[in-house]
């Protein structure tokens, strides 16, 4: 076959530069030295540069962008970011043994994702410094000055900054996720069998701390929700753990699980002596100003509780309860509703109702 016929013709040609203008990324084809053959109006807007048929795409895009090397043939397909203003553009070669295809992409979304991302972990990474080096403080000086690290808080200190740590952490592993989340990520459960095994684990911490932690359950019928069962259980568990820790020794928290309506009810009463500011007859939903008077966790996790059910369609608020402590109440909604309870019928209604089947 001639040189002649292997070329495309003027007319192929055509059609092809038609359909790469059409496309919605950008697209530079090379030859099989890396020259460009042809850019489509797309990929000149995006790279902001001119990309004449004949140049040498790897040493333009190196000027172009100034950077360190000028990128081979396998740079390329591997992939290289390059910034043009606020724009981040992902090119990637595929492979191919005569022309070379370079795609050009909008990844800004994505870039910017992932900087919030880092930016976020530097955060946290500052926040998390303090509690950490008092953790290390505490050790040094209970291995030098027992006294000394008993009078500054001992274990109990180190207990509450590891629960701060931990506070932290989940808040920003809840925040990275709810980014993304997508109603196929909630699946039905059963939260019953999900506290129970809630208040299975608490018992350690219940029994360390001196108070009792107790489940009362109506009937064994599971209750059904959607969402992310996890996190839920998280959820819970911030809020019974919280109750455990406040509660003075000898004194009981107790969890229950009730119907209100087309939601399911988790209530968590302690007798802890109410939250700060919290009055008789008054709810409380917000817990913004609760996390920000206290250092050891105890707000945050209040405030991730209803970050989370919150997310899943429910609501959590407190009000005190007539121990002089504080009820917890996390509202879900259910898939399964109450059954309907038959109305009460009274002894007179009921001998009625005897007295006229004898005399049928």
């Amino acid at each position: 076959m001639s040189e002649s016929d292997r070329r495309i013709s003027d007319g192929e040609a055509r059609r092809t530069r038609g359909v790469l203008c059409g496309l919605p990324c950008g697209v530079v084809v090379l030859d099989r030295a890396g020259a460009v053959v042809h850019a489509n109006a797309r990929a000149l807007e995006m790279l902001a540069m001119a990309l004449p048929p004949g140049v040498d795409f790897a040493v333009a895009l190196s000027e172009r962008f100034e950077m360190s090397d000028v990128p081979r043939q396998s740079d390329l397909e591997a992939g290289r970011e390059v910034r043009v203003d606020e724009s981040t553009f992902w090119i990637q070669a595929g492979s191919g043994a005569d022309e070379c295809v370079i795609a050009v992409t909008d990844v800004t979304p994505f870039a910017r994702s992932l900087d919030e991302r880092a930016m976020s972990l530097r955060f946290l990474l500052h926040d998390l410094r303090s509690p950490l080096n008092s953790i290390s403080a505490l050790t040094q000086l209970d291995a030098s000055d027992p006294e000394a690290f008993e009078r500054c808080g001992g274990m109990q200190q180190i207990t509450s900054l590891a629960q701060y740590v931990l506070s932290l952490g989940e808040q920003f592993i809840f925040t990275s996720v709810t980014e993304h989340l997508h109603a196929r990520d909630f699946k039905r459960f059963d939260l019953r069998a999900t506290l129970r095994l809630i208040i299975s684990q608490l018992e350690v911490t219940a029994v360390y701390c001196g108070v009792g932690l107790h489940l009362w359950l109506s009937d064994n019928a599971p209750v059904w929700v959607s969402g992310m069962r996890n996190f839920v259980a998280r959820a819970i568990q911030n809020v019974v753990d919280n109750a455990v820790r406040a509660s003075p020794r000898g004194e009981a928290v107790t969890v229950s699980l009730r119907h209100a309506g087309d939601y399911a009810e988790v209530v968590v009463d302690d007798r802890a002596g109410g939250l700060p500011g919290l009055l008789e007859g008054e709810r409380l939903t917000d817990f913004e100003k609760l996390g920000k008077r206290t250092a050891t966790g105890f707000g945050l996790g209040l405030k991730l509780a209803v970050q989370i059910v919150g997310m899943h369609g429910g609501a959590l608020y407190a009000e005190r309860n007539e121990q002089g402590g504080t009820m917890f109440v996390l509202r879900l909604p259910c898939l399964n509703l109450a059954a309907a309870k038959p109305p009460a019928t009274s002894l007179v209604d009921a001998d009625r109702a005897l007295r006229a089947g004898r005399r049928d």
